[in-house]
């Protein structure tokens, strides 16, 4: 199955919620990704988890996962300290949710440096990059 990855919220909670596996070409692994099963799949503000800024995030909620999607459109790389600020959230939704395994992707329309991939991959997150627009 050929999945296509779209940097919109909506494109992202449709890809959720069917559950199909990523293959891993489109997360950066040798292997595809199973995705749990998630009893909600919602765009919520960030805010709502003490993350600074304006933007919203996708939340997945299961009984034993939580995911978190944050998209980026932009034009330039991502770089280690985006990279770094991407994993402080996961972080911070970790102690939010301390029975649950958090694990976050980060989508984006960019390129993702090599260091900021191997940061976000070392940390057990998945990174995305050259997600089509629309």
């Amino acid at each position: 199955m050929r999945v296509a990855v779209r940097a919109t919220e909506e494109a992202i909670i449709r890809l959720l919620r069917a559950g199909h596996p990523l293959p891993g070409h489109v997360v950066n692994r040798d292997e595809e990704t199973r995705l749990p099963v998630f009893q909600s799949v919602e765009a919520v503000p960030a805010k709502n988890f003490g993350i600074e800024g304006n933007g919203r995030i996708v939340l997945a909620r299961g009984r034993k996962d939580v995911w978190f999607v944050d998209i980026k459109r932009r034009g330039s790389k991502v770089s280690l300290k985006d990279g770094e600020a991407f994993v402080d959230m996961r972080n911070k939704l970790q102690e939010r949710y301390p029975g649950q395994k958090v694990t976050g992707w980060l989508v984006t329309t960019a390129d993702v440096d090599k260091a900021a991939r191997d940061f976000i991959a070392n940390e057990g997150c998945l990174a995305t990059a050259g997600a089509a627009k629309r």
